[in-house]
């Protein structure tokens, strides 16, 4: 990790993840916290942190999806209050899990794939569980 990917975290850290988490504030009407796990993502180089702006657009529109009424609102609020994302060279380790109101996201923004969950995947995963 050098200079670049520290002021690029530090970027998302104080502008973007605070935009990020007012839209899903407007989209679901309660405070979602976002807990990133920083390591993960600037332990490579810029590339993982460049694209996360493209899982967080992923997420707004899961949760924009999920909220477009009252009852789903209210089933989202009963059921997540965080979303913790972490990231992984390994292709095999993307996954999401929700356990314990927090919904668990590993994606690999890592080389020259990139793996993560689209909107869709995460409505047809978190909808059955609420």
């Amino acid at each position: 990790m050098g200079l670049a990917e520290k002021r690029l975290a530090e970027s998302i850290k104080t502008e973007k993840l605070p935009a990020f988490e007012a839209k899903l504030k407007d989209k679901s009407g309660y405070d979602i916290n976002v807990d990133i796990d920083w390591n993960t993502f600037i332990s490579y180089d810029e590339y993982p942190l460049s694209r996360l702006e493209i899982v967080f657009d992923d997420i707004e529109s899961f949760v924009k999806k999920i909220c477009a009424d009252d009852m789903g609102k209210e089933a989202l609020q009963d059921k997540m209050a965080t979303i913790s994302l972490t990231n992984s060279e390994n292709n095999d380790d993307v996954k999401m899990e929700l356990k314990d109101k927090t919904l668990f996201l590993t994606v690999q923004l890592v080389q020259s794939s990139f793996n993560s969950q689209t909107d869709s995947q995460l409505v047809n995963y978190i909808e059955p569980l609420l």
